[in-house]
């Protein structure tokens, strides 16, 4: 019973840590951000991406086929950031925890990176 409870406590716990941003919160952030155009691309096309790929749930990490992707763009840590994947690039130059924060300022600087690096294509979301 006891352990039972635990888990509950843990499962909760971690629901508590996960926050999922409203649309137009998200709309507001990436346009002080400025994400509108940048790179050719629209605000839309932005939203869209980060929608598909994490539902706008900053704290989201997901087992990818080389190391992890993480936060609202969910960034692979493998090629973009730091969180001890062996071989890793971290080519954002930051570690892969600043991509899981609710202010959003790491993750849109390393997506404008990817976006400058490869366009919208390295998102799978953007297909979507």
């Amino acid at each position: 019973m006891k352990v039972a409870i635990a888990v509950l406590c843990l499962m909760w716990m971690s629901l508590c840590e996960s926050r999922r941003l409203g649309r137009c919160e998200v709309v507001n952030i990436f346009k002080a951000e400025g994400l509108d155009g940048f790179e050719g691309f629209s605000l839309g096309n932005y939203v869209c991406t980060a929608y598909w790929e994490s539902r706008f749930k900053t704290h989201r990490v997901r087992t990818a086929d080389t190391g992890k992707d993480y936060g609202i763009f969910q960034i692979n840590s493998f090629k973009w950031c730091d969180d001890g994947t062996e071989g890793g690039k971290n080519l954002c130059g930051m570690p892969c925890s600043d991509l899981l924060k609710d202010d959003l300022k790491a993750s849109v600087e390393c997506a404008k990176l990817i976006v400058k690096t490869d366009g919208l294509k390295s998102w799978q979301g953007h297909l979507g």
